[in-house]
């Protein structure tokens, strides 16, 4: 059942949840934006110019096995979740690692790993 959510006006635009992705009932996605930073120092060590270049994000999803996973190691996800904010946009997802886990009386967990490139790869 979707939860029932009541908020002021100045909290109009606050997120509640997560969307699940194909064949994952999903309990956490994280997604973390970086660069790659240089920088230039003069004589006393002082910074004089930065350069941030390489922008990608680190993206992790976990949750619940919900039918048949049709995902591989080093191939290209779609997902359902937000890849197109702070900086990084569209591009391209690549699986690094996916970790299934499972136990008696337990549900199948699966952890996977990606990284999004700001180009498109093919």
């Amino acid at each position: 059942m979707a939860a029932t959510i009541f908020k002021a006006s100045a909290v109009s635009s606050l997120e509640f949840g997560v969307v699940n992705e194909t064949s994952i009932v999903v309990t956490n996605y994280s997604r973390n934006v970086t660069a790659k930073k240089v920088e230039v120092l003069d004589a006393d060590g002082d910074v004089v110019a930065v350069a941030f270049t390489g922008k990608s994000a680190e993206i992790t999803v976990d949750g619940y096995v919900n039918g048949s996973i049709s995902l591989n190691i080093a191939a290209i996800a779609s997902l359902s979740n937000d890849t197109s904010s702070y900086g990084v946009t569209g591009g391209t997802v690549l699986i690094n690692s996916i970790s299934e886990s499972t136990g008696q009386g337990e549900f199948t967990k699966v952890s996977i790993s990606m990284t999004q490139y700001s180009e498109t790869l093919a």
